[in-house]
């Protein structure tokens, strides 16, 4: 602004110069003139550079915005791993363990579509309706070594409770079992049979009656559980007598009724009992009929 301001002084100065000594030399005035020129020059000039500061200003924004851009990946990055190690102290705190029926191996998004469509609760497994391929569970435990389906696991500890109430003290002596430990009992009993004096084929076919051949068995459902007592054999009877009285209160099955082991394929076990549902077990308990009537599948 301030040359802007000079130059015109000069101009006026050269215009006074003129009109005061129009004899002066032509080599003095071309002189001025170049002077002005050169202060215009270099004021177009500084004026040009402005514009291409400011253009340079802009570009660091536009810099600092894509450098912007790490810190919310890296941000997003940190929210997925806050998410996993928060489901990881949820199922610390649950307790919770998720295994495939079949082969105890932790798939829980497969387990939980197998799950909706099958209707897990009234899933009949016997010789000839074999767990599905790709069953899962996931697992709960009850009491030291002992696991069930974390779905059915608030209803059998309020058994366990009402029961205590009433005098009688049970324990989980069988709950979810694997494939292999299924065929670990399996061939314990052919071997009892065998040791007895029986030959392999009798010893087997004496086996199938008490234990069921694996992926046909409800133990590896984690929905089934067999029930002792805390008092000594002679307790058992009384203890059988009033989960066999109570059971379908909390959803709970005899599963293998003593009229029933021609349908049922299994010997009759006071011991072994199995989650339905309330409904289901109010009328299959009521009528005294078993899953395989309950189901139609006899």
């Amino acid at each position: 602004m301030f040359k802007r301001k000079g130059v015109i002084c000069l101009v006026c100065f050269v215009c006074m110069l003129a009109s005061c000594n129009s004899k002066n030399d032509t080599s003095t005035e071309t002189g001025w003139k170049r002077e002005i020129e050169s202060i215009l020059s270099e004021e177009t000039e500084e004026a040009e550079e402005a514009p291409k500061e400011t253009e340079e200003a802009g570009e660091a924004p536009k810099e600092t915005e894509e450098a912007g851009e790490a810190p919310k990946e890296t941000e997003e990055a940190g929210e997925a791993a806050k998410e996993t190690e928060k489901a990881d102290e949820v199922a610390q705190e649950t307790g919770t363990e998720e295994v495939q029926g079949m082969d105890a191996s932790q798939t829980e998004e497969q387990g939980t579509e197998t799950s909706e469509e099958l209707d897990w609760k009234l899933l009949l497994v016997n010789a000839t309706h074999p767990i599905p391929e790709g069953y899962a569970v996931r697992l709960k435990e009850v009491s030291e070594g002992q696991f069930v389906d974390v779905r059915i696991w608030r209803e059998l500890q309020q058994m366990f409770e009402d029961a205590r109430a009433d005098g009688i003290y049970p324990t989980v002596r069988e709950s979810f079992r694997t494939a292999q430990r299924q065929q670990e009992i399996m061939d314990s009993y052919i071997a009892s049979y065998e040791a007895a004096g029986a030959s392999h084929e009798n010893a087997v076919a004496k086996a199938l009656k008490i234990v069921a051949v694996p992926g046909t068995s409800e133990h590896q459902l984690g929905l089934a559980i067999d029930v002792n007592t805390e008092k000594g054999a002679g307790a058992k009877t009384a203890t059988w007598k009033w989960f066999r009285e109570n059971c379908a209160r909390y959803g709970f099955i005899l599963r293998y009724p003593e009229d029933k082991t021609k349908i049922t394929g299994i010997s009759y076990e006071p011991w072994h009992f199995r989650y339905v549902g309330v409904e289901a077990a109010t009328e299959i308990m009521e009528q005294g009929i078993c899953l395989e009537e309950y189901l139609g599948e006899e």
